[in-house]
């Protein structure tokens, strides 16, 4: 049995990407299933309602397993004893990160928006038959993490996909898909700060040290207006419980692209002189992977 797993703190790119990855590998006449490392936020359970899918077996050790990894190659957002398990393949559209194997695999990263729209072409290239369901699953992925097309990570590649996916996925009203999709994205009422942080938080290496960095999208930046105190205390708290040298969360207005950074930590005072009257803002920043946190790595490695 070879298990795919995502990273933790699963967005919906990464339950998607599993779930069609054990498909694909099915397709080949391979045992395969697909697993979680984590909960699953509000968008990724719409998603899943929508396409009538069951959400994946909770995982979180790997070992003496056979291991697909998918929308990640960090091994801060492996299962804790990747060490000991055999991985097989990677299929991601991040930058490369720091998983070693021991033996030779299978790669797909390519710099697209979504993981997902790997997977559309690899399924299109290998022949599989796409079913609703399928097509569901890879088109919300793909217009969750490029937020609709406006992300600057979007692709034509990303564009390509979704316009065939919502054919076979027998989507007529791709707007509405979209505003629905973004509704519950950005649905934050009840959640607590710790909640929020987890909601989307990943885990770094960085010169020598543990770093996280979290990013919650909002309709509104006045949606935490009451919360910013709390956040920050949360980040203070993993810093302090984990030995972190840096905790932050990017606070993301998806309609405006304009995010205001909560950090702390041993790190924080090399961002202070960014700072306007005590706030970090953020102009047209709505990706983490190609703005927040490459930005990131050059002002906390200066």
């Amino acid at each position: 049995m070879i298990l795919v797993v995502g990273h933790k703190n699963p967005d919906s790119d990464s339950i998607c990407s599993a779930l069609v990855t054990e498909a694909l590998l099915t397709a080949r006449g391979l045992e395969a299933k697909a697993v979680r490392q984590g909960e699953l936020n509000r968008e990724t359970q719409h998603i899943l309602e929508c396409a009538g899918v069951d959400q994946p077996e909770l995982c979180t050790q790997v070992a003496g397993k056979k291991v697909w990894l998918v929308d990640y190659s960090d091994v801060a957002q492996a299962p804790d004893d990747i060490q000991h398990a055999e991985i097989l393949g990677i299929i991601d559209h991040h930058r490369l990160g720091d998983i070693m194997t021991t033996n030779p695999l299978e790669a797909w990263i390519w710099p697209v928006g979504c993981t997902c729209t790997i997977l559309f072409n690899l399924l299109q290239l290998e022949n599989v038959a796409i079913t609703p369901s399928m097509a569901t699953l890879m088109m919300s992925a793909i217009l969750s993490d490029t937020v609709g097309f406006a992300s600057p990570t979007c692709t034509d590649k990303d564009k390509q996909a979704v316009e065939a996916l919502a054919t076979l996925a027998n989507v007529d009203d791709l707007d509405a898909f979209i505003k629905a999709l973004l509704i519950a994205k950005t649905d934050i009422e009840g959640l607590s700060a710790a909640e929020l942080v987890e909601k989307d938080l990943k885990a770094y290496s960085f010169n020598g040290r543990d770093v996280v960095v979290g990013q919650i999208e909002l309709a509104t930046l006045d949606q935490v207006d009451s919360m910013i105190d709390a956040l920050n205390q949360d980040l203070q708290r993993r810093c302090d419980e984990q030995n972190l040298a840096f905790a932050a969360v990017m606070l993301t207005d998806i309609t405006s692209a304009q995010t205001r950074l909560i950090y702390t930590g041993e790190w924080a005072s090399k961002l202070d002189k960014h700072q306007h009257e005590g706030v970090l803002m953020m102009a047209n920043t709505l990706s983490r992977k190609k703005q927040g946190w490459p930005w990131l790595q050059a002002q906390l490695g200066e």
